[in-house]
């Protein structure tokens, strides 16, 4: 015959399955929410920081450009397109950055502040992309923005 003390103790790991899968639950939700979260995160300081760059060398006149291996003065009007463009689009795939992508672009420098944007055709999904590298004193950001085509932005700099 068993005693309480026994059935007690089946009771207790019959509970244990039950906690650790709860617990499991838990840590997968909440990885699954903390992620988008992070990247989001990630693209509004990324937008944030372009578009301080934008208004201080835009506005100034000291955003430059380096494409098909020269270097030209972006004015005003067409930094402020080009944010606009990237801001407004949809940012489809954080992707890892790729110099040998990169190269195939144009690369802008926004004055002594720091700042460098490199815009690269690319594919997505069988698609045209742009391809999106950011780099400033704060931070590095990149990804793909599908709907972009990078002729769009080759127009705006001639």
């Amino acid at each position: 015959m068993m005693s309480k003390n026994d059935v007690k103790t089946k009771k207790d790991r019959s509970i244990r399955p039950a906690l650790t899968g709860v617990i499991c639950f838990a840590l997968v939700a909440i990885i699954a929410i903390s992620i988008p979260l992070y990247r989001h995160r990630q693209y509004v300081k990324f937008t944030s920081e372009l578009s301080s760059l934008t208004t201080r060398a835009g506005g100034k006149g000291a955003v430059t450009c380096e494409m098909d291996g020269g270097t030209s003065g972006v004015s005003p009007d067409a930094a402020y397109e080009i944010y606009a463009k990237l801001i407004f689009s949809e940012m489809k795939k954080h992707v890892k950055p790729d110099p040998a992508l990169a190269e195939g672009g144009l690369r802008l420098t926004y004055g002594l502040l720091g700042g460098e944007l490199t815009l690269a055709p690319a594919e997505y999904q069988g698609e045209e992309a742009l391809y999106v590298e950011f780099h400033s004193r704060d931070m590095d950001y990149t990804y793909l923005a599908p709907h972009l085509r990078y002729g769009d932005f080759r127009v705006l700099i001639r």
